[in-house]
């Protein structure tokens, strides 16, 4: 899709800078725990203005929503429910800790990428 390029690249950027909060190259607990989330929705925001021709607000709803599910199945614990061991990358991503901060953030994350997306993109 012309023109949606630069999402695409901003997601890579974006999960470059998640991996590398991951594996503690950069941060410390704050960054962990609460920039991560940030830019997690942010990332998604990204990947999917990049591959769909939804607007930005549905983009960001569904991306909070997203981060709202994921937050959602850490409350259940699916990661241990469907087996995978700890420090897996599935269970990485599903996480296993359920925060009501993290879904803050995940609406932090939602709004600053509809803000930066109105204002530059």
């Amino acid at each position: 899709m012309p023109g949606k390029r630069h999402y695409a690249l901003i997601a890579v950027a974006l999960f470059a800078i998640e991996v590398a909060i991951a594996l503690r190259w950069i941060g410390g607990e704050f960054i962990r725990g609460s920039v991560g989330d940030v830019l997690a929705v942010m990332f998604v925001y990204a990947v999917l203005r990049a591959i769909t021709p939804w607007s930005m607000p549905k983009t960001a709803l569904l991306a909070v929503a997203i981060g709202f599910a994921v937050e959602a199945a850490q409350y259940v614990h699916l990661a241990e429910r469907l087996g995978f061991a700890k420090g897996s990358v599935m269970y990485v991503l599903l996480g296993n800790t359920f925060s009501v901060m993290d879904l803050l953030m995940y609406t932090v994350g939602g709004v600053l990428a509809w803000a930066l997306d109105r204002r530059f993109g």
